[in-house]
């Protein structure tokens, strides 16, 4: 049962009262968002692709893979910045893909 079912379910069940108390409905709504929002990121598993440097010309930052990547479709990629110290060699952005465990 999605969502929008199960809300549905405890309106017409009378959990809100009769007729419906909106505030109530409001407060329910927004307890149960937040709960489906805690459930993202959960159990997050983050696996580093590359890091890229910053480079002058047509090419905007450039990096290369250590070993074979296989990043299926759908799979969530974050480019975190990083503020990297002067002269050091540490990459500008880190990519990383980021799998969920259910």
């Amino acid at each position: 049962m999605n969502n929008m079912e199960e809300m549905n379910r405890r309106i017409e069940s009378g959990e809100f009262g009769s007729p419906p108390d909106f505030n109530k409905i409001n407060e329910a709504w927004a307890d149960l968002l937040e709960t489906e929002m805690s459930k993202q990121g959960r159990k997050a598993n983050y696996t580093g692709i590359t890091g890229m440097w910053k480079q002058n010309g047509k090419v905007a930052f450039s990096g290369r893979v250590s070993e074979e990547i296989i990043i299926p479709a759908g799979t969530k990629i974050l480019a975190f910045h990083n503020e990297p110290e002067e002269g050091s060699r540490q990459p500008d952005i880190r990519l990383v893909t980021v799998t969920y465990e259910d």
